[in-house]
């Protein structure tokens, strides 16, 4: 049930969500609608279902998304566009989505063989993909300079580091991504060697907080 993506299913699934929606889906006020509901009232929606307005844009991960999807749809509203979240690939295997197509939640053994793909130092690469390696380095140590001077010699420390812990060595050269169990682990022992994700949201416990492992909130 739970495949091994390939590279080219990742660039799939990213590609099929810019040409449904012309960019990755966002909150947008304009887009919901419901029988005899204004502006005002999509907006309430929308703050209940956690995106306030006005107010910042918080970056969400792909499950947080279809969370916020699926809350809205629940008070009765739907996408003028059609839009459905579940639909898109590369939303299509998100425990929420998967819940949502079983009918009752996953156990934490469903969870756990959940592939993870929000960590580029995972991907596979193709030799011909175009894409830098360098750019698959997702590390960077804790308290090290941010400046571009510095740029390379922390990217040396943090690719030692991803080797020790179990990144595919060289970076690429799998053709699979891991579970989430499986990720975890290895991203706990980067953190464990004093190393913070260049973006938080490539973390398997900011996306899935349940999973074996995770700090406990």
């Amino acid at each position: 049930m739970f495949r091994k993506l390939s590279l080219m299913n990742l660039s799939l699934l990213m590609t099929s969500v810019f040409l449904l929606t012309g960019c990755a889906p966002a909150p947008d006020i304009t887009r919901w609608k419901r029988p005899d509901t204004d502006m005002d009232g999509v907006r309430i929606a929308m703050g209940k279902c956690g995106v306030q307005l006005p107010g910042p844009e918080i970056p969400k991960t792909d499950n947080e998304s279809v969370l916020y999807y699926q809350c809205m749809e629940s008070m009765g509203f739907t996408r003028k566009d059609g839009f459905k979240i579940c639909s898109v690939r590369v939303y299509y295997d998100t425990p929420a989505c998967l819940e949502q197509r079983q009918g009752h939640p996953l156990s934490q053994s469903q969870l756990e063989a959940l592939p993870f793909v929000a960590d580029r130092g995972f991907h596979p690469l193709q030799p011909d993909s175009g894409v830098i390696k360098s750019s698959l380095i997702t590390w960077r140590k804790e308290g090290a300079s941010l400046h571009f001077a510095y740029e390379a010699e922390n990217d040396k420390q943090a690719l030692a580091a991803m080797y020790q812990c179990g990144y595919p060595q060289p970076l690429g050269s799998v053709p699979y991504v891991p579970t989430l169990r499986k990720a975890a682990n290895v991203q706990q022992c980067m953190l464990d060697k004093g190393f913070k994700p260049k973006n938080p949201l490539n973390l398997v416990c900011r996306h899935y907080p349940h999973v074996t492992g995770c700090p406990k909130t």
